[in-house]
């Protein structure tokens, strides 16, 4: 996980605002160095307050809106971004980063005392936080794509939290330079077409957040990228 930092910051470079401003919050918390490493104590120090060594999804939601307050306080002067408001928009991906995480730590199914049957893999370790904060960074990486696309842009009012295939039309050019590479090679409207039939697995018509990652981690995990080396690690 030596290259997780550099993989996101080559990845992501051309990221909206509001992608930029999450990343900024995490990605120096994954950083191979001596602040880095502070950087993720402090942050697990929040995370696990009771100090168990165990995170469910509810205290790293609340780690994630703590980080991104402190990072853009409501009345700051750091231009119209809100940590509150990034949390809010960002927050379909976190269960997303928690999933992925929870399992890179083999577990031996042992159940924990106190829990209703709950055992490691049921939550995030400290040893599996930094690989949480990385995983944080892709899949809003992800959501900030498909948040995109869904109400052709339009933002709130026109989201529906899904994708119709004349969203995707419209939209795909919006983020041709992403950085993922199932999006690379999606350059008029017949190679968007085919790659809507990959993403659409069920037919609905309708393509879902879940869908619209598992399509994105899928190509990133065959092509061998950066960034699909860090999602493989857990599986």
């Amino acid at each position: 996980m030596a290259s997780f930092a550099r993989a996101i910051s080559s990845t992501f470079d051309h990221s909206s605002e509001h992608l930029c401003s999450f990343i900024s919050c995490f990605k120096p918390m994954i950083e191979k160095s001596s602040q880095g490493r502070k950087l993720l104590i402090d942050g697990w120090g929040v995370a696990d307050p009771n100090g168990n060594g165990l995170c469910s999804l509810a205290e790293l939601e609340n780690f994630v809106k703590v980080k991104l307050e402190s990072g853009y306080p409501k009345n700051s002067k750091l231009g119209s971004t809100n940590g509150l408001e990034l949390w809010a928009y960002f927050r379909p991906c976190y269960i997303r980063a928690f999933n992925d995480a929870k399992d890179y730590k083999k577990d031996d199914g042992t159940i924990i005392e106190g829990t209703n049957g709950s055992t490691a893999d049921d939550f995030v370790s400290k040893a599996e936080f930094r690989l949480f904060c990385g995983y944080l960074c892709i899949y809003a990486a992800m959501y900030d794509g498909f948040s995109r696309i869904d109400g052709f842009g339009a933002g709130k009012e026109g989201d529906d939290r899904r994708i119709d295939m004349s969203e995707w039309i419209a939209g795909y050019r919006k983020i041709s330079d992403l950085g993922f590479v199932a999006l690379a090679n999606v350059v008029d409207d017949t190679t968007a077409l085919e790659a809507w039939k990959l993403m659409d697995i069920n037919g609905g018509g309708f393509v879902l957040f879940d869908e619209w990652c598992t399509y994105l981690k899928a190509a990133e995990v065959n092509q061998g990228s950066s960034i699909g080396a860090l999602l493989a690690v857990e599986e």
